[in-house]
């Protein structure tokens, strides 16, 4: 039988989805998932499910350009780190903003993969904005992979415009 190639996504992404939610399952009624660099699966990070202050981020995704990665890692470029710096400030100014950290790929490379670097890189962001003193319980890392394209992936413009990070309030 042959798995029309539309339905992989779907596949990939119930198949994400159910790890996570076995990670949590194991855990006391208040505690969350916390995974660290080593852990390759889990579809989201820490959450605690606030988002009372919302005045620092609009309704829609906001994509931190200027936030990038070495080539094929999700190691964080040090020009990132001002960025970050000043992301990781307005969240510290409002400890109850809770939000997502969504990591997006470009379409080069297998879907699995795609998927799993981009947790990787969602991940690297929400360990540095810890490491700069947010608090990690309202800080969810999400991988998308190449599930949400916002440019062609035919040209190379338009798969670094798919390549990157974006916030989400909660």
């Amino acid at each position: 039988m042959q798995i029309s190639t539309w339905l992989a996504p779907l596949i990939l992404l119930a198949t994400f989805s159910t790890q996570a939610w076995e990670t949590r399952s194991g855990a006391a009624p208040a505690q969350h998932a916390r995974f660290n660099n080593n852990d390759s699966f889990g579809f989201s990070m820490g959450f605690n499910g606030s988002s009372r202050n919302r005045q620092h981020l609009p309704e829609r995704p906001f994509v931190l350009h200027g936030v990038n990665f070495r080539f094929d890692s999700a190691e964080l470029t040090p020009e990132s780190h001002k960025l970050l710096d000043s992301v990781a400030a307005r969240l510290r100014e409002t400890p109850a903003l809770a939000v997502e950290i969504g990591g997006h790929a470009s379409s080069e490379g297998h879907i699995a993969y795609n998927m799993d670097l981009s947790l990787r890189r969602a991940s690297a962001v929400r360990n540095y904005l810890v490491e700069q003193g947010v608090a990690a319980e309202n800080l969810r890392a999400t991988g998308y992979g190449e599930l949400q394209p916002l440019a062609s992936n035919e040209i190379g413009p338009g798969r670094e415009i798919n390549r990157r990070v974006e916030l989400r309030r909660l």
